[in-house]
């Protein structure tokens, strides 16, 4: 079935999982060319200042903040709560705002890249949790399970507390969070055709 947006649901979850795979891509070459301790220590996001990996991660993020906002106008053709459709648009901006954020550029810019951060990683809790409340199955159960556990690893990684795997973390969880994207997009394939449903 063709949404509004003139797109099916399996082209939607063809161009996510192109888009992703683009974005992990390019998150494994980074890795390969530089997993030092201070790597794994600051995140992903320690690839957007290294000068060796800077123009990867770039492509690699603006190539999945596009593909999240395709996906979210094709989510707004169907009755997939309003979470959905905002929190992938929210992301899809926060991922563009993290490269305008370098935080080794002094104290204003470190607190305001891990404020997006931190927003973004709470709306995208918001959605995988949504999902699992929508339709719980044992690939949702799993796909939020390692997004949680990605989560809390990376945030013990922030505190001073000698736990440094904020970049392990960070990448587990984003793991996570795309594989509950693709699980969306199944759970609203089933329910198309059906009447629209409160958000």
């Amino acid at each position: 079935m063709t949404s509004e947006a003139g797109l099916s649901s399996k082209q939607v979850r063809n161009l996510l999982l192109a888009t992703q795979l683009v974005f992990f891509t390019t998150l494994v070459v980074c890795v390969l060319i530089n997993h030092s301790t201070i790597a794994k220590n600051d995140g992903i996001s320690f690839y957007g200042v290294y000068y060796k990996t800077v123009e990867l991660l770039v492509f690699g993020f603006v190539v999945s903040a596009i593909g999240l906002w395709r996906t979210s106008t094709y989510f707004a053709t169907t009755d997939a709560p309003r979470i959905t459709v905002v929190g992938l648009r929210v992301v899809a901006v926060g991922l563009l705002g993290l490269l305008a954020t370098p935080y080794n550029r002094g104290t204003f810019f470190n607190w305001t890249h891990m404020s997006i951060g931190v927003a973004m990683a709470l709306v995208q809790l918001a959605m995988s949790l949504r999902l699992l409340l929508s339709a719980r199955t044992p690939r949702t159960v799993a796909g939020f399970a390692l997004q949680l556990a990605g989560g809390l690893m990376a945030a013990a990684s922030l505190p001073d507390w000698h736990f440094n795997y904020l970049g392990p973390g960070e990448t587990i969880f984003e793991i996570g969070f795309s594989w509950c994207l693709v699980e969306w997009t199944y759970a609203l394939y089933a329910r198309l055709g059906q009447p629209r449903t409160a958000r």
